[in-house]
């Protein structure tokens, strides 16, 4: 199993003179597959990594088994994320977003908490203000899983892709947990992840 972070976040937080671009992050996912030689993947992206996944499908199909949405949007292509849920003012594109400390509860207990809060960093609004690129036809091909968290508040962009996927019929699975369910909900996701 592979966790890349991407440009700007976690162990590569320091990369942050320039935003990051949503082709960027693509190519963080892309690269590291080609370089580690990757086949038959399942490649899966939470929250605002869902769009690094999309992203990076078109250049990397062949390697691609499923994708896996985890509470996380799937923009169409030549969609902006951060336009998913209505028009977006003009932002500068060297805009970071604060974390917000996170409070044990509902799944998380202090210590899990106290580990996360060490680890925020701000978050780039660049990739989300990004269109999605265009499919391939073998990308297009490559199958997708959608998970969503029951208690996720209203206003997350995952919700469009929910109502998308409502609207077509199209099933997904739901987790009785808040946004966070990789932490909160470590092994009920990872049985969705696994089919177990």
């Amino acid at each position: 199993m592979h966790t890349p972070s991407l440009t700007g976040m976690g162990d590569r937080r320091h990369l942050t003179a320039e935003p990051p671009s949503l082709d960027t992050w693509a190519l963080d996912v892309a690269n590291l597959l080609t370089e580690e030689d990757l086949h038959d993947v399942v490649l899966a992206g939470h929250s605002q990594g869902g769009i690094a996944i999309a992203a990076a499908a078109p250049r990397c199909a062949d390697r691609l088994a499923r994708l896996v949405f985890v509470d996380a949007p799937e923009p169409l292509p030549g969609e902006r994320a951060a336009a998913l849920l209505g028009p977006v003012p003009d932002l500068p594109r060297d805009l970071w977003l604060q974390p917000k400390p996170l409070q044990a509860g509902a799944g998380l207990d202090e210590d899990t908490a106290a580990w996360m809060n060490a680890r925020l960093c701000p978050t780039p609004l660049a990739p989300s203000l990004d269109p999605m690129p265009t499919h391939t036809a073998a990308s297009a091909s490559v199958p997708r899983t959608h998970i969503f968290c029951t208690a996720t508040p209203p206003g997350y962009p995952a919700a469009v892709t929910r109502a998308r996927l409502d609207a077509a019929g199209t099933p997904y699975h739901l987790i009785d947990s808040d946004h966070d369910a990789p932490m909160t909900h470590p092994a009920d996701l990872a049985a969705l992840l696994t089919g177990r």
